[in-house]
């Protein structure tokens, strides 16, 4: 029995010991991951992008499972992000977004993700299937967290794509002008303002159209279009212009207007 009883206390002991230093040796990981992260956001204040990803690639590495992993993921993609490597960053975001929902940085990585894409995008007069998709994902952030704290930016931005969207089309309405073709131009800028009425464009092509509608002799329309720029049109010395265009063809009350 006595033996029985010291072999169980000499078990317990190395037990003991191997848990101490697995506690030592875990404590210590966490240290040396949580310098590594120091060191990479030394390089990020100083805007070396390169370093920091090289740096945070190896932290992932050799610190997987660490409680500073949604850092390490976030400064990943806020290195490639400014290093104009949107792909890459838009897929730290994800990686963060998706493994760390309770991070302090969800929200962030969220509205990076939609950035990332609308940064990837196109000039106007290319494919705009990322500016859409940039659309989308700031539509989905606002509808899910309509009080986080980058609703601001994410209205920024979606308002930058939007307005991208709108030169592309107004620029087709342009092309039109130009090649001649008053009827299709006057197709292509109502199309617009059916599509983009909110746009800083969107007084320019009612002018545009007026201005055309009045050259095809298609007056009433012009009049017309110039009613709705009176109701919704924003600049003053345009709706103007356009006034002047359409005086001759509205009746003595609407032109007291």
């Amino acid at each position: 029995m006595i033996k029985y009883w010291r072999a169980v206390t000499i078990c317990t002991a190395v037990a003991l010991l191997g848990s101490c230093a697995g506690g030592n040796k875990l404590e210590k990981q966490r240290l040396d991951c949580a310098e590594r992260v120091a060191k990479a956001l030394d390089q990020y204040k100083k805007k070396k992008y390169a370093s920091v990803v090289y740096r945070l690639e190896d932290t992932r590495t050799q610190c997987n499972g660490s409680p500073v992993m949604d850092t390490v993921l976030y400064y990943l993609g806020m290195a490639n992000f400014m290093d104009h490597k949107y792909i890459e960053a838009r897929t730290e975001f994800q990686r963060l977004v998706q493994d760390f929902p309770g991070s302090p940085f969800f929200d962030e990585a969220k509205f990076r993700i939609g950035c990332s894409v609308f940064m990837q995008g196109h000039p106007s007069d290319r494919d705009q299937k990322e500016t859409r998709e940039a659309i989308r994902l700031f539509d989905s952030f606002i509808e899910s967290y309509p009080r986080s704290a980058f609703v601001d930016s994410v209205n920024y931005y979606r308002t930058q794509a939007y307005e991208k969207l709108a030169k592309k089309e107004f620029d087709n309405a342009e092309f039109y002008v130009k090649a001649n073709e008053p009827e299709a131009a006057v197709v292509y800028f109502k199309v617009f303002l059916t599509q983009f009425s909110d746009s800083r464009l969107a007084d320019q092509a009612r002018y545009n159209a007026i201005e055309l509608l009045v050259k095809l002799s298609r007056t009433a329309e012009a009049v017309e279009l110039y009613d709705d720029f009176m109701r919704e049109g924003k600049n003053r010395e345009l709706m103007k212009a356009a006034g002047t265009l359409t005086a001759r063809y509205r009746k003595p009350a609407e032109k007291k207007q």
